[in-house]
């Protein structure tokens, strides 16, 4: 399970500030208008090593993670739905 998550200086995420996602429950819902930042959260969960200013603390250490989003749909060569929903499924 994430603890918290702490993102500064990617997309909308100012660089001197982290905004910090804490509180977090075993399930969460991301939601928002467009370019809020949904997809950047769920790049960073599936890979929190390109995203050195940015911090993902798990609850009893990382466990594996399957983020279904725009990136996921593109790398597996799917085609898009006319509703694209991230998704982030932690197992």
């Amino acid at each position: 399970m994430i603890e918290s998550i702490s993102i500064k200086g990617i997309a909308t995420y100012d660089i001197s500030t982290p905004e910090l996602l804490k509180d977090l429950s075993k399930i969460n819902f991301l939601y928002g208008s467009n370019g809020t930042g949904k997809t950047t959260i769920s790049r960073i969960i599936a890979d929190e090593l390109n995203f050195p200013a940015c911090k993902v603390d798990w609850v009893n250490g990382k466990i594996k993670t399957l983020v279904y989003n725009k990136d996921f749909v593109i790398k597996n060569q799917l085609k898009p739905p006319k509703f694209m929903l991230d998704l982030v499924m932690i197992q």
